[in-house]
């Protein structure tokens, strides 16, 4: 079956897309999106994680997904709706990649030395992951954009708020554990965390950037003279 009518009238095959769009169905948490719809909003994602959304331009969309400007506009009112979709779809992806890390690196944890190399290794990744200097930014942009977008505004809170509280539960946890202190609200060290490993964009976008191992040494010296039961 056909997911709409691309250039020149030809039918754009779903076969070719197909992985594309379970993808962004996932990403978004909605297996009930259109494909067409999801094609277009997982070419937008990508496109603006290269160029990003000031250089976002319709005819990149339209090379991209092989679709006519008819087939896009069929989905979505404007450029406007088409960039705050992708906005969208790249904060929740960002956030269910965290939520994955806590569960497989904190979460599994069966030792307090497991659970200690987790954080210090998630830190690290959040600092020298290329890609993610990318997103934080994307993130960032979506954030202040959600200011005047409802529906993108409702997007993040929710995906943030299933972030926060995968980190709620692994820090729970660690304390019935005796891994780290019992004083400490989960909830406000599960913020903390996201503060700091979203934080580090103020480096991303500075004119001098500081020694990397610097900024993970500091966290770790947080960590543990802070957090972790002595």
């Amino acid at each position: 079956m056909p997911l709409s009518n691309g250039q020149n009238g030809k039918p754009v095959s779903e076969g070719g897309n197909k992985m594309v769009v379970r993808r962004t169905q996932a990403m978004i948490g909605d297996s009930a999106i259109h494909p067409t719809r999801a094609l277009i909003i997982a070419e937008a994602s990508e496109i603006m994680k290269r160029n990003f959304v000031a250089s976002f331009h319709i005819d990149d969309l339209l090379a991209a997904t092989g679709l006519t400007r008819g087939a896009i506009y069929h989905h979505f009112k404007n450029v406007e709706e088409v960039i705050d979709s992708a906005l969208a779809a790249i904060y929740v992806e960002g956030m269910n990649q965290n939520i994955e890390l806590v569960k497989n690196v904190l979460g599994s944890a069966k030792t307090f030395e497991q659970f200690k190399d987790g954080v210090f290794k998630a830190n690290e990744m959040y600092v020298n992951n290329d890609l993610l200097q990318v997103v934080r930014k994307l993130r960032a942009y979506a954030m202040a954009s959600s200011a005047t977008a409802g529906e993108l505004a409702a997007t993040i809170a929710r995906a943030q708020q299933n972030l926060t509280d995968e980190y709620i539960a692994v820090i729970s946890e660690a304390q019935k554990q005796g891994w780290t202190r019992s004083d400490i609200q989960p909830e406000a060290l599960a913020v903390f965390i996201q503060a700091y490993s979203f934080g580090i964009i103020i480096d991303d976008v500075s004119e001098n950037h500081l020694d990397k191992k610097a900024w993970s040494t500091i966290i770790e010296s947080f960590f543990e003279k802070c957090v972790f039961k002595n």
